[in-house]
């Protein structure tokens, strides 16, 4: 698996103008299991956003965003996507939505090993 850490909010509300119309993207396997994705984060996220009055008009949780064929079925609504996932699914969002102003969300910190409940050990960092 990849282990991934967040971004502060701080940072990822600087890289947004209140004009943007924003989706929320996250992975649903590897950062939904460091606590940097998932449905909960996804939506999370968009929630607050929201309260800081942006224009958050859709959420989508994909499986495994660093398979591009889960993207190519994807229809991301917005001009803006802000992306809970790793190096391998931003760099997937980017080559298949050039058009969109992609915003990372996560840093990937490494290789890990899930080792059961919520511990996880990185084997080789990046």
């Amino acid at each position: 698996m990849i282990v991934t850490k967040s971004v502060p909010y701080t940072e990822i509300k600087k890289q947004l103008k209140k004009t943007d119309k924003i989706g929320v993207i996250s992975c649903n396997t590897c950062a939904r299991l460091c606590g940097t994705g998932g449905e909960k984060v996804m939506k999370q996220l968009a929630s607050k956003l929201k309260k800081d009055k942006f224009n958050v008009v859709d959420v989508d949780l994909i499986g495994t965003p660093c398979n591009r064929d889960l993207l190519h079925k994807s229809q991301l609504h917005g001009n803006v996507q802000i992306v809970l996932a790793c190096d391998a699914g931003v760099y997937n969002l980017k080559k298949i939505f050039p058009k969109h102003k992609i915003i990372v969300a996560n840093k990937t910190l490494g290789v890990g090993a899930h080792e059961g409940g919520k511990k996880i050990t990185i084997v080789k960092k990046f």
